[in-house]
């Protein structure tokens, strides 16, 4: 399948240290083959969780409502009513109630399934793309994106990074990169030096060829060669202790 192809390139271009994630928000209730299914297993899991067992794993996941453990994102994936800012600031995360925040969320019942795959090998098509990278894997693949012109617009407030602020802009029809916050961190494994970069599976394609071509004229490419092309310049003792030397 094409986008099993395409996300192979991605992983081998970038040098991954998984490959992408790709995801599919649907109203549908059915569940491809072979994919795992958390309740059928006596588990729930958190949505950033059950990307990293995609990721890491190369498994599909599909979680619906019984497969859900993480109440803030039951709330922003429209599977309940429910206050967000009452568990923020109740955890600390912002000083009280008069803080604004993120409000416009899922609709309210607008999806029933979520599905998480390894994009290399899973058999639905996604609508999104999730890729995990340090730094400068990032910045080479915000490069490609920008071959074609624009810029990335970046709104961070480094909460639900992984399944919502890096993943919404994506299922939404635009790239977003995120910096992952505590949850992230706590249960899907990801590491202090990774970042997340998102993208509407029609920006899969433009994005292989940015890759390849961005900078492609003046050698750039990943990973990035260090300018090695010049004569050092050594501390004082060293220069007096080479004139001393004697040719054999």
């Amino acid at each position: 399948m094409k986008w099993n192809d395409t996300g192979a390139e991605i992983y081998e271009l970038l040098r991954l240290r998984t490959p992408p994630v790709g995801v599919v928000f649907s109203n549908s209730v059915e569940v491809p083959e072979d994919a795992f299914v958390p309740s059928k297993h006596g588990v729930q899991m958190a949505v950033c969780q059950a990307i990293a067992f995609a990721r890491f794993a190369e498994r599909t996941v599909v979680m619906k409502y019984d497969d859900f453990a993480c109440p803030p994102s039951m709330i922003i994936y429209g599977l309940v009513k429910g206050d967000l800012k009452e568990i923020l600031v109740k955890a600390g995360w912002i000083k009280d109630a008069e803080c604004k925040v993120e409000e416009e969320f899922f609709s309210k019942g607008q999806y029933k399934t979520f599905i998480f795959g390894s994009m290399n090998k899973m058999k639905l098509q996604p609508q999104a793309i999730l890729i995990f990278g340090r730094p400068a894997q990032i910045g080479r693949l915000i490069q490609a994106r920008t071959y074609f012109g624009g810029k990335i617009k970046v709104e961070l407030f480094s909460k639900a990074a992984t399944c919502y602020e890096a993943l919404a802009p994506a299922i939404k029809g635009e790239v977003g990169v995120s910096i992952p916050g505590a949850g992230d961190r706590v249960f899907s494994a990801i590491e202090e030096d990774e970042m997340i970069f998102a993208m509407p599976y029609e920006w899969a394609d433009r994005i292989v060829e940015g890759l390849k071509n961005a900078g492609k004229n003046i050698n750039m490419s990943y990973p990035i060669m260090p300018f090695l092309f010049y004569s050092p310049r050594f501390p004082k003792i060293y220069k007096e202790a080479q004139e001393k030397f004697e040719k054999v």
